[in-house]
């Protein structure tokens, strides 16, 4: 049985993500939370195999809760996301950044033709997600932070000549 925590805002569309996902024999929601903070003492409660987060919420937004709970209790996290704005492909990347494995839109509303197809995605994604082994990741520095000079570390303070760059994925 895989445990999965539902964090969302909206009292609707937390109840249809809950209904989607206890909708499969093999998924118990073992909680939901409103905004990041009460994610954080929900992840520590009910220790879920699986996250779905919202990103936009109040006093503590999706971002910020994956990057502390990947900081304290490293857990698979699912985005399910209500925006359809194609511009917001840097959340989405910000969202990656932050420790979340998959960023899926929100599942279609009941009467429209693409619901089946997108709640059976929804379910498809966790139970995929909670075989996914994630560890912990190390608190980052502040990005407003001055960064320390090469001097202070004895290094040296010309620049070295860059032979080859590599890029991964």
């Amino acid at each position: 049985m895989i445990k999965v925590l539902v964090v969302e805002d909206s009292p609707v569309i937390r109840e249809f993500l809950v209904h989607i996902l206890g909708s499969d024999p093999g998924i118990q929601v073992v909680g939901s939370a409103l905004d990041g903070e009460e994610a954080l003492e929900a992840v520590r409660r009910s220790r879920p195999d699986v996250i779905t987060m919202d990103i936009h919420m109040p006093r503590m937004d999706g971002l910020e809760a994956t990057r502390r709970i990947m900081e304290t209790q490293p857990t698979p996290i699912v985005i399910v996301s209500g925006s359809t704005d194609p511009r917001e492909v840097t959340t989405t990347f910000n969202a990656i950044e932050a420790g979340a494995i998959a960023v899926l839109p929100r599942p279609h509303g009941i009467g429209h033709p693409d619901h089946e197809a997108t709640a059976k995605e929804l379910v498809q994604t966790v139970k995929l997600m909670s075989e996914v082994k994630v560890v912990r990741r190390w608190s980052r520095v502040r990005r407003d932070a001055p960064a320390p000079r090469p001097t202070e570390f004895g290094l040296a303070s010309e620049p070295a000549r860059v032979r080859v760059v590599a890029i991964g994925a």
